[in-house]
């Protein structure tokens, strides 16, 4: 029966006494006062490798004994009638785990030994025929390898490295709830890059770029954590990954802006959030993040009051942004925390009934696209928005150089909110 030996170990129901080989299998605990400890049998050879192919000739004589004692002793366990039992890869995992690992130490000599248990599991589902179910191999080759589904990764995962906020942990659990919908609780050893592509192109219709980047990111995570201890492990499929996906996971499409029908609507949405509204407000009529419009200070400068942005996403965000006069009275929240205030804001547009993809980073391409309707040179809808150096390094600061240029097409901004 050498397509069952599971070959845990070379040396498995093998045992050496002198240069001899023998063929060892473990009796169970009620039946070794009846039959001993091992049923043991000389294999007449001192070659590993023959005694290797001889053990298989002992080994099913060592459980027809084994039954016999059992029934003998009125031992034989006695099982109900079973009717017909799910065949999947989880069910079949279930009822592996349930029989225990394929080794484990023998108290008594303190050597590895074949799981009886796992054994006779085996023998039932080669004569039910579900030894012959492609996710009963796979099932079985993941329980002797001991790799854990997807979901215990999780676990352990989140158990080892907690998360500083219950969000965070939440992306977690959204993600691998994602992948499990899309292929099953299983490990992640076998992943390939094409499996894990077109996962996160199934996942990723109508979310913001950074909502699939998370995506491959937190999966990326889990895979490093299975493969931490390995001396040499696979390519990453999913490092990357977002650069591979379909043009309906990219930006462009993600952060579309609002129509106008759609930001009279969203403002609905947030007009009673005393924490939103303001920034909505801000955002639509500086092309700020959502950070942005937090952190900003007011100064004036050259006469003119303005937004001063000191830090930002890249080198370029660092800018000087004339006040619209729709945002004279307008002042931003304190003590805020962006990450759950954009949580916030999607679960409000959601309830609104806005498109999918609509997120608080649509409200910065709104106005970048009031810039272009009105004729915005290049230049300076760039340097408005952060995409090229402003030139506080010019003296804006000190003389209030081109605030007033910049002015006259803040001010031009127009929006129905």
């Amino acid at each position: 029966m050498p397509a069952k030996s599971k070959a845990i170990k070379d040396t498995l129901y093998l045992q050496r006494i002198g240069n001899r080989w023998y063929c060892r299998v473990p009796v169970p605990s009620r039946l070794r006062s009846e039959l001993g400890p091992y049923l043991r049998k000389a294999l007449d050879t001192s070659d590993i490798n023959e005694a290797r192919k001889r053990r298989w000739d002992f080994h099913p004589i060592a459980k027809a004994q084994i039954e016999l004692a059992e029934r003998r002793l009125g031992l034989a366990p006695t099982r109900p009638a079973e009717g017909p039992r799910e065949r999947s890869y989880a069910a079949f995992r279930a009822r592996l785990k349930e029989a225990g690992p394929a080794v484990f130490t023998n108290v008594v000599d303190g050597e590895d030994m074949s799981n009886p248990a796992l054994d006779a599991l085996v023998d039932r589902a080669e004569r039910s025929g579900d030894a012959e179910d492609t996710d009963f191999v796979q099932a079985f080759r993941d329980h002797v390898k001991d790799r854990k589904v997807v979901s215990e990764v999780l676990k352990e995962y989140l158990e080892k490295n907690p998360k500083r906020s219950m969000t965070t942990g939440a992306n977690y659990g959204t993600t691998v709830k994602l992948w499990i919908e899309h292929h099953g609780d299983r490990p992640l050893h076998d992943v390939t890059r094409s499996k894990a592509l077109d996962w996160l192109n199934a996942v990723s219709v109508g979310k913001a770029r950074d909502t699939i980047k998370r995506y491959a990111t937190v999966m990326s995570h889990l895979w490093l954590w299975v493969y931490r201890a390995a001396d040499e492990r696979p390519r990453n499929p999913f490092e990357d990954l977002t650069q591979a996906a379909d043009e309906r996971g990219r930006a462009a499409e993600s952060y579309d802006f609002f129509s106008d029908d759609e930001l009279v609507k969203a403002y609905k949405a947030v007009a009673e959030d005393e924490e939103l509204r303001p920034l909505f407000l801000i955002s639509i009529y500086t092309g700020f993040r959502l950070s942005e419009c937090m952190a900003a200070e007011r100064q004036v400068l050259g006469e003119q009051e303005c937004f001063v942005l000191l830090t930002g996403k890249s080198k370029n965000a660092a800018r000087v942004l004339p006040v619209h006069a729709k945002l004279k009275d307008i002042t931003a929240p304190t003590g805020a925390k962006a990450s759950a205030l954009s949580v916030r804001f999607g679960r409000l547009m959601r309830k609104a009934e806005i498109p999918e993809g609509k997120t608080f980073h649509s409200l910065r391409k709104s106005f970048t696209t009031a810039l272009e309707r009105l004729g915005c040179p290049e230049a300076t809808a760039a340097r408005l928005l952060g995409h090229a150096p402003l030139g506080i390094t010019y003296g804006i600061y000190s003389k209030g150089r081109d605030v007033a240029e910049l002015k006259k097409w803040v001010d031009r901004v127009s929006h129905p909110v």
